[in-house]
């Protein structure tokens, strides 16, 4: 009788924590605290990478140029900014593929720019203020180039980058004929400008850079 009052003590003991277990309220950690904590570890990460950057750079045909940079991924880097070459500015955009990760990567890239050529109507108030015709500072020269090349990147940290690339050049020349502009301009016009022209040319060229990363 004894051993029987005994399991029965211990069976109504357990079933009593067993209920006292259900009904207890679950203690979990704050979801914020842990998602500032997981935040954290993101950020301080080595192999994390900053997506977003700026390219500063100098070369052929474009001249010196700034972009923004967007890094997806190891291997990849978009942009799109623009360039002056001295005479004119240009919009430009390009992607750069570099097939290994590591401190030094070689890099295959492709770019395309375009300057559109100055109308007449630009024309005729920069003559009414300078009263000479825009021979020798080809302002009413466009262009259009598309550029392939390769070459290398240095990775100094994970956020600078330094580049060095070279390739050829496709580029378009187009130069409008002058015979719309306004009067006295018309009259001193020498027989080539009164024609309008385009130049098609492959030619070397290459640039040198930097990117920073950020974000």
């Amino acid at each position: 009788m004894g051993a029987v009052s005994i399991v029965t003590a211990a069976v109504a003991v357990l079933a009593a924590h067993e209920a006292i277990a259900q009904t207890a309220p679950q203690v979990q950690l704050p979801q914020v605290q842990v998602q500032q904590g997981e935040g954290r570890r993101r950020m301080n990460d080595p192999e994390r990478l900053a997506p977003f950057g700026l390219m500063l750079d100098a070369g052929m045909p474009e001249g010196a140029g700034l972009s923004g940079v967007l890094r997806p991924s190891p291997h990849l880097r978009l942009h799109i900014g623009g360039a002056h070459n001295g005479l004119r500015g240009a919009l430009r955009a390009g992607l750069t593929l570099l097939p290994l990760r590591g401190k030094v990567s070689p890099s295959f890239s492709w770019e395309f720019g375009h300057a559109q050529a100055a109308s007449t109507k630009t024309l005729n108030r920069r003559l009414a203020d300078r009263t000479q015709l825009p021979t020798s500072s080809m302002e009413r020269v466009g262009y259009t180039y598309v550029s392939t090349h390769l070459g290398l990147e240095f990775n100094a940290t994970r956020r600078l980058s330094f580049f060095v690339r070279g390739g050829m050049s496709f580029m378009e020349m187009d130069v409008p004929s002058l015979q719309k502009l306004d009067e006295p301009f018309r009259d001193s016009l020498s027989p080539v400008e009164t024609k309008s022209w385009m130049m098609r040319t492959l030619q070397p060229s290459g640039k040198l850079g930097f990117m920073f990363f950020f974000g």
